[in-house]
């Protein structure tokens, strides 16, 4: 019933959850340490915050994250509680008991917090809002090709009474976390606090989608609409000579054709299948790329906003041979130096696709900034050192696109086996039947207008239409 891809994504999703938490929970030990080490207590944190005094409201959290330059929804700050001192209690300090009673036994003043303290503050919120945006991405995903009740029903298999759910779950995807690991996972994921992930738990995470995403036979049935609209333009388009023709092909084989009905009907609902299947893995292949770009275009903009960073001091770190240029020897080492474990093959795809001349071997500093964000302060002058924060950001950063460069090769692999997938796509874009793809035919698909155009940028020969070949192309 369910695919390898949809397991590995309901994998992606635990991961995702149990990474992000341990995440969390070092940045919350940190901010322990920090305020500790500063002589401020938690309660001069609460009302810095708030401007009411006994409450933190919606308005304070929006002011302190613009303030922070974390990017957020209104429905992400809603999913988390932050309203009262306990409640901001419960966000900021680690489950970790020792941390606990050190924090209870200390007395301490109540000096104004700096803007280090506050920064971690700032990073504990948008790592709570980061967690909350993957489990609902990975949720889009998997409800763009179940219903909710057949995804539900998957989530939460009948187990022992000795077994918890959330254990079973675990046990069928075949996923070796540790014990530590599913506490994470399930503190993260536990709505009704009952020490396990079940039904209801769920159920709590699809009500706080974003945009609650259509139930798969619901999506089927507008692919469907629009393919009967497609093909009735079609018939529109054809001439009247082609149109006679077909006609009397029709009278001509009508017995034929009756006699044969009956054993095509499954073939055809076959076929039907197949198409709408590799139409919403393409939709779901635009959207995921598009979700990655903003994500990078957030980490530039943390990292562009820094008082610390310049393009030339970055090149510098990475050309560590000091030859004018970066080569793959050059990445691989710096990669390592930053805790990147990668093969050569996607460090290769990483120089070719931000290479202005396509080279697979090397970067010039004009190569190199069309990867990392221009200075808003700048800055390129700068000669000291960046921070362990920036380098930090610039580890986020290369991440992050080597993420991006990971799941095109993987997704389009896996759309591109075949080669039938390729015309049925192009065919259901090609509204026209003009044998050209402009950004117009993509009116088809619910997808904002800047994830189209980034699609269509990939295109540099053709930046605004696509012909079949370059379409084919994409795909190998």
């Amino acid at each position: 019933m369910f695919s390898n891809q949809s397991k590995n994504t309901i994998v992606h999703l635990i991961k995702d959850i149990v990474k992000g938490e341990k995440e969390l929970e070092n940045l919350k030990q940190s901010l322990i340490l920090q305020i500790t080490d500063n002589n401020v207590s938690y309660q001069t944190c609460f009302l810095h915050l708030a401007y009411e005094k006994d409450r933190i409201t919606r308005n304070d959290l929006e002011i302190f994250l613009s303030s922070q330059q974390i990017r957020f929804d209104q429905r992400e700050i809603s999913m988390f509680k932050y309203t009262t001192y306990q409640d901001f209690l419960d966000l900021m300090l680690p489950n970790n008991q020792i941390f606990l009673k050190q924090y209870q036994q200390k007395q301490m003043n109540y000096n104004n917090p700096n803007s280090d303290i506050l920064n971690i503050i700032g990073k504990v919120i948008g790592k709570n809002i980061e967690i909350i945006r993957k489990i609902q991405a990975y949720l889009d995903a998997l409800i763009l090709r179940f219903d909710k009740s057949t995804l539900l029903n998957y989530l939460c298999p009948k187990s022992d009474k000795n077994t918890p759910i959330f254990l079973q779950l675990l046990k069928n995807l075949d996923l070796d976390i540790s014990f530590e690991d599913i506490i994470c996972a399930m503190r993260r994921l536990d709505k009704d606090q009952d020490s396990d992930v079940n039904r209801f738990d769920w159920e709590e995470f699809f009500k706080c989608l974003i945009k609650p995403p259509k139930s798969n036979q619901a999506s089927i049935g507008n692919l469907q609409k629009q393919i009967n609209k497609q093909q009735s333009s079609k018939s529109i388009n054809r001439s009247e000579s082609r149109q006679k023709t077909d006609q009397e092909n029709i009278n001509s084989n009508r017995n034929v054709h009756f006699s044969t009905m009956k054993s095509s009907t499954k073939s055809l609902k076959k076929s039907s299948s197949i198409m709408e299947e590799s139409i919403l893995e393409f939709q779901l292949h635009l959207l995921t790329i598009g979700k990655l770009h903003e994500e990078l275009d957030q980490i530039k903009l943390e990292l562009s906003s820094r008082g610390d960073y310049s393009i030339s001091q970055v090149f510098q770190f990475f050309d560590l041979d000091v030859d004018g240029s970066i080569g793959l020897q050059d990445l691989k080492l710096v990669f390592l130096q930053l805790g990147i474990d990668v093969n050569d093959f996607i460090i290769r795809q990483l120089i070719h696709n931000y290479s202005s001349h396509h080279s697979q071997t090397q970067w010039n500093l004009t190569d190199f900034k069309c990867l990392f964000p221009e200075n808003k302060q700048n800055l390129n002058n700068y000669i000291g050192a960046f921070s362990y924060e920036t380098k930090k950001i610039i580890k986020i950063l290369i991440q992050k696109y080597l993420e991006l460069i990971r799941y095109k090769k993987e997704s389009t692999n896996q759309l591109g086996q075949d080669m039938k997938n390729i015309d049925i796509i192009f065919n259901f874009i090609d509204l026209d039947q003009d044998g050209i793809i402009t950004q117009d035919d993509f009116k088809v698909f619910d997808i904002k207008g800047k994830h189209i155009l980034l699609f269509f940028q990939q295109f540099q020969e053709y930046p605004y239409q696509i012909t079949y070949n370059q379409f084919q192309k994409y795909f190998i």
